[in-house]
């Protein structure tokens, strides 16, 4: 038995050990990366806002191959939407990737014009076609494709790309896939291209081959200052790619590089410089590291023909200045086609972005994140002793409320430094008039300096210019010793945040409301149905409650149902706030749905 406890133990040890190689470290241990983390990143969050550019074969295809549509949202991904071999793809599509319309001044002009401050272009992506010409041998010559090198004879694309950014004084990066579905040593070796001689992935030689091109593009293409890798799972994250050696001599080769957080598994790890929440911005942002949220346009990040989902300019301008008030930066993706052209509406929105940060960007270049948790009318930033105050959405009264303690010193709108604007002192906080404005011209930006250190007054909700009240997520206080907390919501920038986790009737939610007119409101809840979970809330104020029974059943999008009506009597006029709460009197299954919000109606008299 002794004997038997002691192998154990060894086991264990061993067990324990090939965990300790194989888990993956920030900057797997190299040194070099995280002392000088501080400095690399200094012109990444004075920036705020930058263009990621898709482009490479599949922009010929626009999703649709001989004929036929592939309507799934990335149509960088057609070849693996198809299943189509390799040798095949590229025949198809290589002569419709023409170029007749590509001018990088163009671009970089138009870039430079929407107020990013920097580029992310595709070098190369999940195909294995390059936009810069790799001297590797396999990208040289192979059986597969023939080149693995897109450009045509006596031309680098990448360099003309690059030099045209530069030379408009932009910060560039290189999106490099760490996937290849063309390269027999890949970790996709043969998923989609026949086998015929049996061969074995060496995917050493992969490694070696990744190796060689990062390396080309750190030493071959003047300053690089973001690689930003493209991506790793559970199977195949860190030492995988060999980022111990890649690692070690990138930072030697480009000291003043960042990385992104993509050779490790996870779109919010922490290793790396940079975190990379795709498609979604973070409820409350990411602590304790830099990150960059990067959108499309429209649904797809390669050029889609079919693909006709574009967001509206104040759309997109309420994803950056979220953003950034969370403290993150906004990569905007731009899919130009086969021939080189950015499409129209694409550069429109860039046009019109460009336009309101010529005024505005002040409040987004080097600002950092808003010190409010939610804001009904819309987002702040600061820097230094200002605030910009971003209203998307004017209050009822057309006042919003700013919860803060201070005395006002200044208050203007951007760009009218010399009309001072009026700030008036409410029961809690400060407020301000705000004339309408269309959203399509962007949000109206105010600039306001205080007296002495920020004192943050109680997060109150207020009703919206129609009447209602919305008790969302966002500014909810959570009461919770479970784990309830708020959900992102990802990849589709019309989902709510929401509530998520409730799996106790010991946790609850709160708001604190301004109410302004008394009387009977219906109460509606937004949540979204699923077959797992179930149960009954209350949601209950001073003398009046309602209470509502979640059927389990199978949903794809949030509900609105009617949980009943409320009086809110006279005398909660004259309080600073009114308080309402969401329990849970009954749980079944995994826990309550998903809950975007409570939103109170009022009656018609």
């Amino acid at each position: 038995m002794k004997y038997q406890i002691i192998i154990y133990l060894l086991l264990l040890l061993s067990i324990k050990g090939l965990y300790a190689q194989t888990k993956s470290e920030p900057f797997e241990g190299v040194p070099g990366w995280l002392e000088t983390q501080e400095k690399r990143l200094a012109w990444f969050q004075d920036a705020r806002f930058g263009v990621f550019i898709h482009w490479g074969l599949y922009s010929a295809a626009g999703g649709v191959f001989k004929g036929e549509t592939y309507p799934q949202h990335y149509a960088e991904w057609i070849q693996t939407w198809g299943k189509i071999p390799s040798k095949q793809y590229t025949e198809h599509l290589k002569p419709k990737f023409t170029l007749g319309e590509f001018d990088p001044k163009e671009w970089a002009q138009l870039v430079k014009k929407s107020g990013a401050k920097y580029m992310i272009l595709t070098s190369r992506h999940h195909e294995g076609f390059s936009l810069f010409n790799s001297n590797q041998p396999f990208a040289l010559h192979n059986d597969v494709t023939g080149t693995a090198n897109l450009s045509p004879a006596g031309r680098d694309l990448y360099r003309e790309i690059m030099d045209a950014f530069q030379q408009e004084g932009l910060k560039t990066g290189a999106y490099y896939s760490l996937l290849d579905w063309q390269h027999p040593d890949s970790y996709e070796a043969f998923q989609l291209n026949p086998n015929s001689t049996d061969h074995v992935p060496d995917h050493e030689r992969y490694k070696d081959y990744m190796y060689g091109q990062i390396k080309e593009l750190a030493n071959n293409y003047g300053q690089l200052d973001v690689l930003w890798a493209d991506f790793s799972n559970k199977e195949h994250e860190g030492e995988s790619w060999g980022t111990k050696r890649i690692l070690t001599d990138l930072i030697k080769w480009q000291p003043n590089i960042l990385i992104n957080n993509r050779f490790w598994n996870g779109l919010e790890n922490k290793n790396g410089d940079i975190g990379t929440p795709e498609k979604y911005v973070p409820p409350t942002g990411i602590s304790g590291t830099n990150w960059e949220v990067n959108y499309t346009m429209n649904e797809s990040y390669g050029y889609s023909t079919h693909d006709q989902n574009w967001k509206s300019f104040p759309q997109i301008m309420r994803l950056l200045v979220e953003t950034v008030s969370k403290g993150g930066n906004f990569l905007l993706n731009v899919g130009p086609d086969g021939n080189g052209k950015i499409p129209e509406q694409a550069v429109e929105i860039l046009e019109r972005v460009g336009k309101w940060m010529s005024v505005n960007g002040e409040s987004i270049y080097g600002t950092q994140a808003s010190p409010f948790r939610k804001l009904d009318w819309g987002y702040c930033t600061i820097k230094g002793d200002k605030l910009y105050l971003h209203v998307f959405d004017v209050p009822r009264g057309g006042v919003i409320n700013v919860p803060l303690k201070n005395t006002v010193k200044t208050l203007y709108e951007m760009g009218s430094e010399d009309s001072l604007i009026e700030a008036v002192s409410q029961e809690m906080g400060t407020g301000i008039s705000i004339p309408s404005f269309s959203l399509e011209d962007g949000p109206k930006v105010l600039v306001m300096e205080v007296e002495g250190a920020l004192e943050l007054e109680e997060n109150v909700a207020q009703a919206l210019s129609d009447g209602r009240i919305v008790l969302s997520a966002d500014n909810a206080d959570i009461h919770t010793t479970h784990g309830m907390k708020i959900s992102g919501a990802r990849h589709d920038f019309k989902r709510p945040n929401a509530l998520a986790g409730w799996i106790h009737t010991d946790d609850k939610v709160s708001w604190k409301v301004k109410v302004q007119r008394p009387g009977q409101y219906d109460v509606l809840i937004q949540y979204l149905p699923l077959s797992t979970v179930g149960g009954t809330v209350v949601f209950h104020t001073a003398g009046s409650k309602v209470t509502y029974s979640f059927e389990p059943k199978e949903g794809r999008s949030f509900e609105e149902a009617k949980m009943g009506t409320i009086e809110i009597p006279q005398k909660a006029i004259g309080e600073p706030f009114v308080p309402f709460v969401l329990e849970a009197a009954i749980i079944d299954g995994n826990g309550l749905p998903e809950i975007s919000s409570v939103s109170l109606v009022p009656k018609e008299n």
